[in-house]
Protein backbone atom coordinates (compact mmCIF):
# COMPACT_ATOMS: atom_id res chain seq x y z
CA UNK A 1 0.00 0.00 0.00
CA UNK A 2 1.31 3.42 -0.98
CA UNK A 3 0.37 6.70 0.67
CA UNK A 4 0.41 9.98 -1.25
CA UNK A 5 -0.23 13.10 0.88
CA UNK A 6 -2.42 15.74 -0.80
CA UNK A 7 -2.68 18.22 2.08
CA UNK A 8 -1.67 18.42 5.72
CA UNK A 9 -2.68 21.24 8.04
CA UNK A 10 -2.65 22.05 11.73
CA UNK A 11 -6.04 22.97 13.20
CA UNK A 12 -5.07 24.80 16.39
CA UNK A 13 -8.62 25.68 17.32
CA UNK A 14 -9.63 22.03 17.64
CA UNK A 15 -6.19 20.82 18.66
CA UNK A 16 -5.69 18.36 15.81
CA UNK A 17 -3.86 17.78 12.57
CA UNK A 18 -5.94 17.17 9.43
CA UNK A 19 -4.52 15.07 6.61
CA UNK A 20 -6.00 14.44 3.15
CA UNK A 21 -4.24 11.66 1.26
CA UNK A 22 -4.63 8.99 -1.41
CA UNK A 23 -3.86 5.33 -0.82
CA UNK A 24 -2.94 2.95 -3.63
CA UNK A 25 -3.62 -0.69 -2.90
CA UNK A 26 -4.05 -4.11 -4.49
CA UNK A 27 -7.31 -6.09 -4.23
CA UNK A 28 -10.05 -4.99 -1.86
CA UNK A 29 -10.13 -1.64 -0.10
CA UNK A 30 -7.97 -2.01 3.02
CA UNK A 31 -9.50 -1.99 6.50
CA UNK A 32 -9.41 1.18 8.60
CA UNK A 33 -6.98 -0.33 11.09
CA UNK A 34 -4.47 -1.18 8.37
CA UNK A 35 -4.72 2.32 6.82
CA UNK A 36 -4.16 3.91 10.25
CA UNK A 37 -1.10 1.72 10.89
CA UNK A 38 0.40 2.55 7.50
CA UNK A 39 -0.22 6.29 7.99
CA UNK A 40 1.40 6.26 11.43
CA UNK A 41 4.39 4.36 10.07
CA UNK A 42 4.79 6.58 6.97
CA UNK A 43 4.54 9.91 8.81
CA UNK A 44 5.85 8.87 12.22
CA UNK A 45 2.69 10.09 13.91
CA UNK A 46 2.05 9.82 17.62
CA UNK A 47 -1.40 10.24 19.09
CA UNK A 48 -4.89 9.09 18.22
CA UNK A 49 -5.54 8.75 14.47
CA UNK A 50 -9.17 8.98 13.44
CA UNK A 51 -10.21 8.23 9.85
CA UNK A 52 -13.22 10.33 8.87
CA UNK A 53 -13.71 8.56 5.55
CA UNK A 54 -12.18 6.23 2.98
CA UNK A 55 -13.66 6.87 -0.49
CA UNK A 56 -12.61 4.35 -3.16
CA UNK A 57 -12.15 5.80 -6.65
CA UNK A 58 -14.26 4.11 -9.30
CA UNK A 59 -12.29 1.78 -11.56
CA UNK A 60 -8.99 2.30 -9.73
CA UNK A 61 -7.24 0.60 -6.86
CA UNK A 62 -7.06 3.91 -5.06
CA UNK A 63 -9.04 5.67 -2.36
CA UNK A 64 -9.20 9.19 -0.97
CA UNK A 65 -8.83 9.31 2.80
CA UNK A 66 -9.38 12.06 5.35
CA UNK A 67 -7.66 11.55 8.69
CA UNK A 68 -7.59 13.58 11.89
CA UNK A 69 -4.75 13.19 14.38
CA UNK A 70 -5.44 14.11 18.01
CA UNK A 71 -2.88 14.16 20.85
CA UNK A 72 -4.99 11.61 22.77
CA UNK A 73 -8.21 9.63 22.54
CA UNK A 74 -9.74 11.79 25.30
CA UNK A 75 -9.24 14.93 23.21
CA UNK A 76 -10.91 13.23 20.25
CA UNK A 77 -13.88 12.18 22.41
CA UNK A 78 -14.44 15.81 23.44
CA UNK A 79 -14.82 16.94 19.82
CA UNK A 80 -15.85 14.02 17.63
CA UNK A 81 -19.21 12.27 17.42
CA UNK A 82 -19.58 8.91 19.20
CA UNK A 83 -20.29 6.97 16.00
CA UNK A 84 -17.04 8.21 14.41
CA UNK A 85 -14.98 7.11 17.39
CA UNK A 86 -16.71 3.73 17.60
CA UNK A 87 -16.12 3.22 13.88
CA UNK A 88 -12.40 3.86 14.33
CA UNK A 89 -11.83 1.98 17.56
CA UNK A 90 -13.46 -1.20 16.31
CA UNK A 91 -15.85 -1.57 19.25
CA UNK A 92 -18.71 -2.33 16.87
CA UNK A 93 -18.38 -6.11 17.13
CA UNK A 94 -18.30 -6.03 20.92
CA UNK A 95 -21.39 -3.82 21.03
CA UNK A 96 -23.26 -6.09 18.63
CA UNK A 97 -22.48 -9.07 20.84
CA UNK A 98 -23.74 -7.22 23.92
CA UNK A 99 -26.89 -6.11 22.07
CA UNK A 100 -27.58 -9.68 20.92
CA UNK A 101 -27.19 -10.93 24.49
CA UNK A 102 -29.62 -8.27 25.72
CA UNK A 103 -32.11 -9.09 22.95
CA UNK A 104 -32.02 -12.81 23.74
CA UNK A 105 -32.55 -12.08 27.44
CA UNK A 106 -35.51 -9.83 26.61
CA UNK A 107 -37.01 -12.48 24.31
CA UNK A 108 -36.67 -15.13 27.01
CA UNK A 109 -38.32 -12.84 29.55
CA UNK A 110 -41.14 -12.07 27.12
CA UNK A 111 -41.66 -15.77 26.42
CA UNK A 112 -41.81 -16.48 30.16
CA UNK A 113 -44.26 -13.63 30.61
CA UNK A 114 -46.41 -14.92 27.74
CA UNK A 115 -46.45 -18.45 29.15
CA UNK A 116 -47.35 -17.16 32.59
CA UNK A 117 -49.99 -14.90 31.06
CA UNK A 118 -51.53 -17.83 29.16
CA UNK A 119 -51.60 -19.93 32.32
CA UNK A 120 -53.30 -17.10 34.22
CA UNK A 121 -55.83 -16.65 31.40
CA UNK A 122 -56.60 -20.37 31.36
CA UNK A 123 -57.11 -20.40 35.13
CA UNK A 124 -59.39 -17.37 34.88
CA UNK A 125 -61.43 -19.04 32.12
CA UNK A 126 -61.81 -22.18 34.22
CA UNK A 127 -63.00 -20.09 37.18
CA UNK A 128 -65.50 -18.24 34.99
CA UNK A 129 -66.77 -21.51 33.52
CA UNK A 130 -67.18 -22.96 37.01
CA UNK A 131 -69.04 -19.86 38.15
CA UNK A 132 -71.36 -20.02 35.12
CA UNK A 133 -71.99 -23.70 35.76
CA UNK A 134 -72.93 -22.95 39.38
CA UNK A 135 -75.25 -20.14 38.27
CA UNK A 136 -77.02 -22.47 35.82
CA UNK A 137 -77.50 -25.08 38.52
CA UNK A 138 -78.88 -22.48 40.92
CA UNK A 139 -81.18 -21.13 38.21
CA UNK A 140 -82.53 -24.64 37.55
CA UNK A 141 -83.05 -25.27 41.21
CA UNK A 142 -84.51 -21.83 41.81
CA UNK A 143 -86.73 -22.04 38.71
CA UNK A 144 -88.36 -25.26 39.89
CA UNK A 145 -89.30 -23.79 43.29
CA UNK A 146 -91.02 -20.73 41.80
CA UNK A 147 -93.34 -22.83 39.67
Amino acid sequence: MEIEIESRRENKLLGREEIHFVIKYEGATPRRQKVKEELKKALGLKGFVLLQYIKPMFGLNQAKVYAKVYPSEEEARKIEEDYTIKRNIGGKKEEEKEEKKEETKEKKEEEKGEKEGKEVKEEAKEEVDEAKGEEKEEAKEGGGENE
